[in-house]
């Protein structure tokens, strides 16, 4: 199993969608009514797609899951080690919150996605139970920092919640892809025996499943596909 997406709700996909590209450099790959998918590339050819579903009435104010921007430059710089970096406020168009590291070029493009962070009610608890889903591994210099084991792409941050999850859902969530040979029972027993919980959604038929880390976070994990290569 591994990370496959970053998901915004979008009631206006396409512009919203748009608007990380720019910023991101990354290649659309899906654009219709159902919304937005566009992919950013990785070295050793893993990627990540970041998804713009369209959601007709989704809460920005709920978001929990926020990305993390920087130049190439300023995350070579010894500042983009720290656990708490130096970094501005950002909104997307459509309010969705996320973070530019200090020290990035004002207009430089494209900005690289350094990491996600996940607010957490308990961080170290929660990198765990990232780290066992995704394969990544915790930082050696701080256990709630998770790293893919090439060394490549974006973090995963865990980080102290503002308020505890609320019944709302967040407008950003992570995709979680199963591999062929995974067996989805034994992963959702994982989930489990780990502090998730499987929720009971409203949201009709899907070919995915939705659970809620110890947190309360949403993510999904989806069937494996018929022949894929692993991120």
């Amino acid at each position: 199993m591994y990370w496959e997406n970053l998901v915004f709700d979008a009631a206006m996909p396409h512009e919203q969608g748009k608007y990380w590209e720019e910023l991101l450099d990354t290649e659309t790959f899906t654009d219709n009514e159902g919304g937005l998918e566009t992919r950013l590339q990785f070295s050793g050819g893993r990627y990540l797609d970041l998804c713009f579903p369209t959601v007709s009435d989704p809460e920005p104010a709920s978001q929990r899951v926020f990305p993390v921007l920087a130049s190439s430059g300023c995350i070579a710089s010894s500042d983009a080690g720290k656990k708490n970096p130096p970094r501005e406020e950002r909104n997307d168009i459509a309010g969705r919150q996320y973070f530019v590291l200090n020290g990035s070029a004002e207009r430089a493009r494209p900005l690289n996605l350094f990491a996600v962070e996940l607010h957490s009610a308990n961080p170290e608890r929660d990198a765990q139970f990232w780290a066992n889903l995704t394969g990544f591994r915790t930082d050696s210099q701080d256990p709630t920092v998770l790293v893919h084991p090439s060394g490549t792409g974006a973090l995963i941050r865990l980080v102290p919640e503002m308020q505890p999850k609320t019944a709302a859902k967040s407008s950003v969530h992570l995709d979680l892809r199963l591999e062929p040979g995974d067996d989805p029972k034994q992963i959702v027993e994982m989930v489990q025996e780990q502090g998730g919980t499987e929720l009971d959604h409203k949201w009709g038929e899907v070919p995915w499943r939705v659970f809620l880390d110890p947190s309360g976070n949403e993510f999904c994990i989806l069937p494996a596909p018929a022949a894929s290569s692993q991120p």
